[in-house]
């Protein structure tokens, strides 16, 4: 019964999915055809408006959700990511806010409602809720990247517009203002919070201001040339109006990165999921292989099995944080920032800590001092070197005490299955094992406990107490064959538990794993410095863009680009900012120092130019070479775009499969090869006795 039920359960879920895509195919067509040859949608009715009951209901229940502690966290939580990426008003904010907190949570439920049918194990809805709970962040981050995606398609939408007005008023003001009413709620905000500060009295001081709050740097560029130009005028350069070449510019720029984040999505999207799927699985897939083959039951209940497992969560989860970073496209995650809870420094504040993490340190004039701060800066790190040191040490501490608890728990977990398991007389074919066969094993546990204990009581365990206390004990006369079998099975017993303590080589385990976690915090410092070096070159071509569009300005300086570099880089942007912090004191040590601490081939060619524009030459002239090779490097940009998505993609599946691939052959097939080889080997034994 039990077998036609999951057949019929999975034979029904694939009819039921594949129903569902079929109509989702033929609505889809249906929805093509009816908008098939439609060039008149702006960008006002081209989403989809929220019913009113609906938003609503998003409004009264923000307001109640808000008393409930969890939820408000995670409330709050969206609401500060969306409020960084938009400039939403209070309705609309709440309404996004919502929208993404029922979608989160939802999501979370559902899966852990089935994880609940399918397993029907307390221990895999704990591990589900841990699970959910971890990946609440994913997604998090799924949905508001579909915001941020959405304003640069709708900004990118806007310049066109803009283009559009510009060419028809030739006044940069004028322009915004009657392609913003054209533009969607979204990017309508931004543009409108633009045009206020363009035509205010002060306009400097509110670009700075809007500087520091906007949602993407493309908005800080527009905002920035089309008050250049409004303030020095527009004039004609080889290719048309330099305002217009600047949109076109930046329009490319926003294209380019767009087709970069939706290709990574395409490539890494759903790898996430794959990589922690493995711990899930494990539930299921036990009960499935312990119902069809008893086999396997000794093995998942034995020592291997459960290292095995725990090998394969830990893969897992570290497979997650691996294709997290890789698959990370927003801006925020090269901008340095605080940790949440800095325990770090708490725990720093100890004197007994302080003390013994300064002996840890390496001494300030060493190389290994430089190289680890260089590497906590390369990584983006937002630690201090004795922060991270004291980060270290818990982490390696943690491996350390768990290998000594999970290796007292497993001679814990042997010693119950001896007392508990039942015993088998003979092996089995497959493990099977009927009722008549079953009670018998359970009664032989039984009585070979009562014997155990009552030698152990006695202190005497040799061969000659262990036959008396089973004659005594047994309630009928044994053979001499039946007494052999008794006595061996009984030693073999109590040898099993008398060797079941703390061992020397597991305390070098121990101790291995704790080496281990104290360099893991540094391999993961030198993934993610990796991760960057491949972003850098990206951005070092966004560079150059920038700076094809500034030099046309005739009064553009060396500090000024800096400046705007400062403003738009992301991967670069502590090192230019300290080195704008000291151009005034001397303009060639603090270029200097730049190219040092971004000793990066593209960027430092940069660096040399503008060294040369101080004195000897104009800016225009010392990237005469942007504009003449603007093909070539457009060619070389698209190359380097396609290299990147393809070694992350490459990355990501090797990372992502690995844990599920240890699923399958060590936690499915391996058991079965191991239990079916000892199985042989004890009914070769059997025949050979007959």
């Amino acid at each position: 019964m039990n077998k036609w039920f999951w057949v019929l359960v999975i034979c029904g879920s694939a009819i039921l999915v594949s129903g569902l895509f079929l109509v989702f195919a033929i609505l889809k067509e249906r929805k093509r055809r009816k908008n098939f040859g439609s060039v008149w949608t702006t960008g006002q009715n081209s989403r989809r408006a929220t019913p009113p009951k609906l938003l609503i209901f998003y409004q009264k229940s923000y307001m109640f959700l808000q008393r409930i502690p969890v939820i408000r966290g995670q409330i709050l939580r969206i609401r500060k990511r969306l409020t960084a990426i938009n400039t939403y008003d209070e309705y609309t904010l709440r309404k996004e806010t919502m929208r993404i907190t029922y979608l989160t949570l939802g999501s979370s439920f559902l899966g852990i409602l089935i994880l609940a049918v399918v397993s029907r194990s307390w221990i895999a809805v704990f591990f589900g809720v841990l699970i959910a709970i971890i990946m609440n962040e994913l997604f998090i981050d799924i949905f508001v990247n579909r915001v941020e995606d959405r304003l640069l398609k709708q900004f990118s939408r806007f310049l066109e517009d803009n283009r559009h007005y510009y060419q028809e008023v030739r006044m940069v003001d004028e322009a915004i203002y009657q392609a913003a009413q054209a533009s969607p709620q979204d990017i309508k905000l931004q543009v409108e919070k633009i045009y206020d500060i363009l035509t205010s009295h002060e306009p400097h001081k509110g670009l700075e201001g809007y500087y520091a709050v906007a949602p993407n740097r493309y908005l800080k560029v527009f905002a920035g040339i089309s008050h250049l130009i409004m303030e020095y005028g527009d004039r004609m350069v080889d290719k048309g109006s330099m305002y217009l070449n600047s949109i076109n510019k930046l329009v490319q720029e926003i294209r380019y990165d767009l087709l970069r984040r939706q290709r990574l999505r395409y490539r890494l999207g759903g790898l996430t999921m794959i990589a922690i799927a493995p711990i899930l699985l494990s539930f299921p897939l036990v009960r499935w292989a312990e119902s069809y083959f008893p086999i396997t039951k000794d093995f998942y209940t034995s020592k291997m099995g459960i290292i095995i497992r725990l090998v394969i969560y830990g893969v897992s989860a570290l497979s997650y944080v691996l294709i997290r970073k890789l698959s990370e496209n927003d801006e925020a995650k090269y901008v340095p920032k605080g940790p949440r809870r800095q325990w770090e420094k708490q725990v720093y504040s100890w004197p007994i800590v302080r003390w013994f993490v300064d002996r840890l340190v390496p001494g300030m004039q060493t190389r290994k001092h430089y190289r680890l701060n260089m590497l906590l800066k390369e990584a983006n790190s937002p630690f201090i070197l004795e922060w991270f040191y004291i980060h270290r040490i818990a982490v390696s501490t943690a491996g350390f005490v768990g290998v000594i608890i999970l290796a007292v728990i497993l001679h814990i977990t042997t010693v119950f299955h001896v007392y508990n398991s039942p015993t088998k007389e003979q092996t089995t074919i497959l493990g099977y094992m009927n009722e008549t066969e079953l009670s018998r094993a359970e009664e032989l546990t039984r009585f070979d406990n009562q014997i155990i204990r009552e030698v152990k009581a006695e202190a005497r365990t040799n061969r000659e107490s262990i036959k008396t206390v089973i004659e005594q004990k047994s309630d009928k006369s044994l053979s001499d064959v039946e007494m052999n079998a008794a006595i061996m099975r009984v030693e073999g017993k109590m040898t099993l538990i008398n060797n079941e303590f703390f061992k020397w080589w597991e305390l070098l385990i121990a101790i291995a794993v704790g080496g281990a976690g104290y360099y893991l915090p540094v391999w993961i410092l030198q993934f993610q410095r990796k991760l960057r070096a491949m972003e850098m070159q990206n951005e070092v071509d966004q560079f150059h863009v920038l700076i094809s569009i500034l030099s046309e300005f005739e009064r553009m300086s060396v500090e000024t680009i800096l400046e705007w570099m400062e403003r738009y880089g992301i991967i670069f942007r502590p090192a230019l900012q300290r080195a704008l912090l000291t151009f005034d004191s001397g303009s060639e040590a603090a270029l200097k120092t730049l190219m040092d601490e971004a000793p990066f081939e593209s960027f430092v060619r940069i660096i040399k130019r503008l060294h040369q524009a101080i004195e000897k030459i104009s800016i225009r002239e010392a990237f005469d070479d942007l504009e003449m090779e603007q093909e070539y490097y457009a060619e070389q940009k698209k190359e380097r775009l396609e290299r990147l998505i393809r070694q992350k993609a490459s990355w990501g599946k090797m990372i992502g499969w690995t844990p599920g691939a240890l699923l399958i052959g060590l936690y499915l097939v391996f058991p079965f090869l191991y239990m079916s080889f000892g199985q042989l080997g004890e009914l070769s034994k059997q025949i050979q006795t007959i």
